[in-house]
């Protein structure tokens, strides 16, 4: 990768004029990277004293159904042009992905976008949204802010989905143009995510999803249940009783199956009862909107009236509808107020 290609990153500072050395303040891992040095998420790097991104632009294109992002209340059954990042600031036992997650961004040898050359795709594909996601978003940071800036400008909606482990800054900058997130909770405690991650802290996670809901955007959070994670029954009540308590009962929370992957290739798959109890313990704890991901079919997949149980959404392995609700987002039985954006 040439000089000429880089793009120099922000949210950093120079230690020392002379060595050159310098810290990334992007997340709370605040990596110190020496002259020809690269930060933990292996894809920012000190060139001759300044932070440059070496994925700024690498992504790759696909169009989904909005569920596939385990987002459930942001334009139901609609399509999304959807950019998969590289690199990952966290290192996940259960990562589906770790070949993306931990790549090498000196050794791509895929396609590199501009912004605009982005967004020519996300419209021309006829979706009105597009996302970021896979791997997470935020170590391309400036990538996905100059993307979806320019996305809003065109009348885009956008839907960012994140672990969440990044400093208070760049994440209230990034939510100037963003319109949903969906955050990824890997355990309920900080001791989890050293174990499960390499790193992480839920207490200042939490403290960014406070940063995101009080700032109005749609926020859906995400868990995955597997017993050797002890993401359990009690650890989804415990999560739900704060997101209840700190947030709102509106707040939707998923619950998936774990696919054995990366460090946990010799797991079995989450069983359906774990994932029952998980969720009876969620909705015991007030959440009006728990989901389980990974059970075909299965009626808790369908969004329901918080107030009348009347059938709002329904989805299935292949299918959403959109049956009785309004666009104004309102119960059609009762009238009562769901939290979903449908225009």
């Amino acid at each position: 990768m040439s000089q000429s290609t880089l793009h120099e990153a922000e949210y950093y500072e120079i230690l020392d004029q002379e060595d050159l050395s310098i810290q990334c303040h992007l997340c709370p891992f605040d990596c110190i990277i020496k002259q020809g040095e690269i930060g933990k998420c292996l894809a920012r790097k000190n060139v001759d004293g300044k932070l440059c991104s070496l994925t700024y632009g690498f992504v790759d294109m696909k169009i989904d159904m909005i569920e596939k992002q385990n987002v459930y209340h942001f334009f139901p059954n609609s399509r999304t042009q959807t950019f998969a990042t590289y690199n990952c600031n966290l290192d996940c036992d259960y990562c589906s992905m770790p070949e993306k997650a931990h790549l090498d961004p000196e050794t791509f040898t895929g396609k590199k976008f501009a912004p605009d050359q982005a967004i020519m795709f996300g419209m021309a594909s006829g979706s009105k949204i597009i996302s970021f996601g896979e791997a997470e978003p935020f170590i391309s940071f400036e990538w996905v802010r100059d993307t979806a800036k320019l996305a809003k400008e065109r009348g885009l909606k956008v839907l960012l989905r994140t672990n969440g482990f990044f400093h208070e800054q760049p994440v209230r900058e990034m939510l100037e143009y963003v319109d949903a997130v969906t955050l990824d909770i890997k355990r309920v405690t900080d001791e989890g995510y050293e174990q499960s991650c390499r790193g992480g802290s839920l207490e200042h996670i939490k403290k960014i999803i406070k940063i995101i809901f009080d700032s109005g955007k749609l926020l859906e959070l995400h868990l995955v249940i597997h017993e050797g994670l002890n993401n359990d029954a009690e650890a989804a009540g415990i999560l739900a009783e704060w997101i209840n308590g700190e947030l709102s009962a509106e707040v939707p929370l998923h619950l998936s199956r774990l696919i054995p992957s990366y460090r946990t290739k010799d797991y079995i798959p989450t069983s359906k009862e774990l994932l029952v109890s998980s969720y009876l313990a969620a909705k015991e704890n007030g959440l009006q909107y728990v989901y389980i991901d990974g059970i075909p079919d299965h009626e808790t997949l369908n969004t329901y009236c918080p107030n009348c149980n009347e059938l709002l959404i329904q989805r299935n392995s292949y299918l959403t509808e959109v049956r009785r609700i309004s666009l104004q987002g309102n119960c059609n039985k009762c009238q009562t107020k769901i939290n979903v954006i449908l225009s």
